[in-house]
């Protein structure tokens, strides 16, 4: 039982008294506060989440494009290279 107590006590000692007005008061702002930032939060970076992935695409899809463009012309290239009309 008294291995029991000291850690009863110990433990009080670590939480915070919230019988005083101030200390409740503390708590409920900083609840609020913590929300207020967590929404503002979501809503500033999801355009940035969006935009980014905007991007991200719009570079994939440059890339993709122009290695289409390389492998078209080798393409046309072997194919003016190997077709009798365009040979001498």
């Amino acid at each position: 039982m008294e291995g029991h107590c000291v850690v009863a006590t110990a433990m009080a000692k670590l939480v915070p008294s919230l019988r005083s007005m101030p200390g409740v008061l503390t708590l409920a702002c900083t609840a609020i506060g913590a929300a207020v930032l967590l929404g503002i939060s979501v809503l500033v970076l999801t355009p940035v989440v969006i935009g980014l992935g905007v991007v991200i695409a719009w570079l994939v899809a440059s890339l993709l494009l122009a290695w289409l463009g390389i492998e078209t012309l080798a393409a046309l290239e072997r194919w003016l290279e190997n077709d009798a009309r365009f040979l001498r």
